[in-house]
């Protein structure tokens, strides 16, 4: 058996997340006290209390996530459960992933995803929507063969689901076009952030000025970055994947489908929600796929890998 460890970004979150995980294992309150005590800000309070325009909130979402995801990493290590080849998280979630591969401080990594949050806040507004049933090349090519406002192919999150992100003329005039070549339909997402678009740009100067302040070791498990489907172990260069990160494509397929052709026949998703192991099952059914979230999934991943 060869396992790889996926960490979720953005859209996972909820209120009350963790709070089985939290009554059980310490180190989800040591971890959420550390991030707490570095932004002057209670994040568990938010986590499960809400309310849901705070915890939905980008400058809050992410150092949440974040804690979230790596608690669970860390009882991971600590029940003893199976190392993983290769690392990936999906778009915010590639931080999660580099403080678990031993690449980013947790204390760094706190700081870095506070300040992306506010330069994604900072960017012009923008919207994002998912469209649903529409080849991934036939919806590159629409955007190449037309004259579209600001708008780009944001995440590439599974067969016939694709995220797009930009202005909001962008978005309406590549949702229609898509819609007459057959897409099934379009779903607005509740966001007033372009993530992953040309929006980006100018904040992405700013974060990367932020980024080359911040030391990044070698990592000991491999993590696949998002915008080159590679596995980087030099600091500059993971350094300069996370800054084009914040305007370049989330390439989760080839991100799966190069695990597998490494050798990853197990897939365990470790955070909130089952969103990438929903995606994982569409992309190739063949690899296992399980998700840890709380006390009865952790079981369940623990027995489930040990035995295969």
């Amino acid at each position: 058996m060869s396992l790889g460890i996926l960490f979720p970004g953005q859209g996972s979150q909820s209120i009350g997340m963790l709070k089985d995980l939290k009554s059980s294992y310490s180190v989800v309150s040591e971890i959420f006290e550390e991030a707490s005590d570095l932004l002057s800000c209670d994040l568990w309070k938010i986590t499960k209390n809400g309310p849901e325009s705070k915890i939905n909130d980008t400058e809050f979402t992410q150092p949440i996530m974040l804690c979230s995801a790596f608690s669970i990493w860390k009882i991971w290590e600590d029940e003893g459960g199976e190392m993983p080849i290769f690392m990936a998280g999906h778009s915010f979630g590639e931080y999660t992933a580099l403080c678990a591969s031993g690449s980013l401080k947790f204390k760094d990594a706190v700081k870095l995803v506070k300040k992306r949050a506010e330069c994604m806040k900072n960017a012009p507004e923008g919207k994002m929507a998912a469209i649903i049933g529409i080849d991934y090349q036939l919806l590159k090519s629409i955007c190449e063969d037309n004259a579209l406002d600001s708008v780009s192919i944001a995440n590439i999150n599974a067969p016939g689901q694709i995220v797009i992100s930009g202005s909001s003329k962008g978005i309406k005039e590549l949702s229609d076009l898509a819609i007459t070549k057959k897409a099934k339909k379009v779903i607005p997402i509740p966001v007033s952030v372009a993530a992953h678009s040309s929006l980006m740009f100018d904040q992405a100067e700013i974060f990367k000025n932020f980024v080359s302040k911040v030391n990044f070791a070698e990592p000991t498990i491999p993590v696949i970055n998002n915008v080159d489907v590679q596995a980087e172990v030099k600091e500059d260069l993971i350094k300069d994947a996370l800054v084009r990160q914040l305007y370049s494509s989330v390439r989760w397929v080839e991100t799966i489908e190069y695990m597998e052709q490494q050798g990853v026949d197990v897939l365990l998703e470790l955070g909130p929600g089952k969103i990438l192991t929903s995606f994982n099952k569409r992309i190739d059914n063949s690899i296992k796929s399980l998700s840890v979230s709380d006390s009865n999934s952790l079981d369940v991943a623990l027995e489930s890998v040990i035995n295969i």
